[in-house]
């Protein structure tokens, strides 16, 4: 039910994904466009071989252009994006930083997560459209 992100498009990174992946001969060219349905099912077979944390352990460190797909609950805690600063929190939650940083032009984040459609009426005057209808079941708050 996890899952890895694989984009080794350049040959030397798709060589090393192979390897890795433990292709080996029996792989289609993936020059070959008819065959690859035939590619996808193979690398997928493959990655069903292992856990999501032991094919992120081979991975890691090479240039295969693979990396786990992270949650929301385990990104934050992830080595490289929380050198990187990428999530921030903020009134008791954590969200993601504002991007794009710039070294010259620091940014914070000031207040939390808007509620979907907690701002509907401002968005709408900013953008320059006419009121929007209510359905009476607005809340406050």
């Amino acid at each position: 039910g996890l899952y890895m992100a694989v984009g080794p498009l350049e040959p030397r990174f798709y060589e090393e994904f192979a390897e890795l992946l433990g292709l080996g001969d029996e792989a289609p060219d993936r020059n070959d466009f008819g065959r690859w349905e035939e590619l996808r099912a193979l690398v997928a077979d493959r990655f069903r071989t292992r856990t999501r944390a032991e094919w992120t352990e081979i991975f890691e460190g090479t240039d295969a252009c693979v990396a786990p797909v992270l949650s929301l609950r385990e990104a934050p805690r992830h080595p490289h994006l929380s050198a990187r600063s990428t999530f921030v929190e903020h009134g008791g939650l954590t969200q993601p930083a504002p991007a794009p940083r710039f070294s010259a032009t620091p940014v914070s984040v000031r207040s939390g997560p808007a509620l979907p459609g907690a701002d509907t009426e401002a968005v709408a005057a900013d953008w320059g459209l006419p009121g929007l209808p209510t359905t009476g079941k607005e809340t406050t708050g």
